[in-house]
C-alpha cells in the first residue's frame, strides 16, 4: 500500500512542479498588472480629484445600499 502511494507521488511530481511554475508566473503577471493599474488610478486622482471623490462616494453609497438590503 505504501509503495503504491509513493509510486503515485513520484508519478505526479513533475506535473506538480509544472503547475507551481505556472502559478508563480501567473502571480508575477497579476502583480505587474496591479502595479500598472494602481499607477493609473493614482494619476487619475491627481489629475481629477473632484471626479475621483465623486466616484468613490457613489461606489460607497451603492455598496452600503447593497449590504443593508435584506
Amino acid at each position: 500500500m505504501i509503495d503504491s502511494v509513493q509510486g503515485t507521488k513520484s508519478e505526479f511530481t513533475p506535473q506538480l512542479d509544472e503547475i507551481k511554475a505556472m502559478a508563480r508566473q501567473d502571480v508575477a503577471v497579476a502583480r505587474e498588472r496591479l502595479a500598472e493599474r494602481s499607477a493609473i488610478a493614482r494619476d487619475y486622482v491627481a489629475r481629477e480629484p473632484v471626479k475621483a471623490l465623486g466616484i468613490a462616494l457613489c461606489v460607497g453609497v451603492v455598496l452600503g445600499w447593497l449590504i443593508k438590503r435584506p
